[in-house]
């Protein structure tokens, strides 16, 4: 059976060139502990510890524990790797919220996504920042405890090239901002209520869990998504594999512009999707160029019978562009550790 199994091994190699054996190295592993038992007690010291224009991948590992804090990525430390003692052990977490906006921060421009402080509140409520290019987080779990009816994002990740493997992301409106650059997500839990993941990012998710906390008695139902599209990009939010579940009635998603781009494929979903399934931003909003697509979805909210009229309906070929991981993946991924 040996010789089989080596064929078949070498077939798989050469029929998906994503898959590999090598992963980069880390050169160096920085602890944190709350506790003491680290080189560090805080997430944000260790970042601070690494070097500006980083090169190579360095370890931060954080143990188990709650960590009560605002951590940024800045731009200048990249090829970071951020990992905990699982999603249900170890997370980080804050209440920052956007006071004075009741949607997603206002949109962006590549000349101006660095200053986002500048821009809008919502950029700014993040428990946990991510500008940097080459970031993977790994078994941790990120939260935004803010309790309340405005913006307030767990996670914001603008840098290219970012990864996330068995994280978890709990907040209610604008829980993970996907603002910009190609990101990969694996097994992730992501926990909201009103645009839970939103923004410009060209992204796959896959066997993700998407969990709705909208209440069950509220009249006006929730939006999974609310995504955008600048210019040219090929942007877009991918779901592949996974579910949508939890409580409250969800719409899919909304366009937060002209170009929005959303497409699940093979999810399964509960019967919180409401049977219209997407929503337009403001009701005379043009959606001609919109993309939202369902492809070989199952459970009882997947029927689309009563989806609006301008959902794009793709076949399976057609879905394919989207779907192949080199939607995101040139090589990064493989060069990750």
């Amino acid at each position: 059976m040996r010789p089989f199994c080596l064929v078949v091994g070498v077939f798989l190699l050469l029929r998906w060139p994503a898959l590999s054996v090598a992963w980069a190295p880390v050169a160096r592993t920085i602890t944190v502990d709350q506790h003491g038992g680290g080189d560090y007690w805080t997430v944000q010291s260790a970042v601070d510890a690494v070097p500006y224009g980083n090169s190579q991948w360095v370890r931060i590992y954080v143990k188990q524990g709650s960590y009560r804090e605002k951590v940024t990525i800045p731009s200048q430390k990249g090829f970071i790797l951020l990992q905990g003692d699982g999603s249900f052990n170890t997370d980080i977490n804050f209440d920052g919220h956007g006071y004075g906006t009741d949607a997603p921060g206002i949109p962006i421009t590549g000349r101006n996504r660095r200053n986002l402080t500048d821009i809008s509140p919502t950029y700014t409520s993040a428990t946990f920042r991510v500008n940097a290019d080459n970031f993977v987080a790994r078994n941790i779990a990120f939260k935004n405890t803010f309790n309340g009816g405005h913006p307030a994002v767990g996670v914001l990740i603008d840098g290219d090239k970012g990864a996330f493997y068995d994280c978890a992301f709990h907040g209610f409106q604008d829980t993970l901002c996907d603002l910009m650059g190609r990101h990969y997500f694996r097994r992730c839990l992501v926990e909201g209520g009103v645009d839970f993941i939103f923004g410009y990012g060209q992204s796959i998710y896959e066997d993700c869990t998407l969990v709705s906390n909208m209440p069950a008695w509220s009249q006006q139902p929730g939006w999974v998504t609310a995504h955008g599209r600048a210019g040219g990009r090929s942007a877009a939010l991918v779901f592949k594999g996974g579910a949508i579940t939890g409580s409250g009635r969800q719409y899919l998603g909304r366009a937060w512009n002209e170009q929005a781009t959303v497409v699940f494929f093979q999810v399964n979903m509960a019967g919180i999707v409401v049977p219209q399934g997407w929503d337009k931003w403001t009701p005379g909003q043009d959606v001609s160029q919109v993309t939202f697509a369902e492809v070989g979805c199952s459970g009882p909210g997947s029927g689309t019978a009563g989806r609006v009229p301008w959902e794009k309906h793709m076949s399976y070929a057609e879905v394919q562009r989207f779907v192949d991981i080199r939607f995101i993946d040139d090589g990064w991924l493989s060069n990750q550790p």
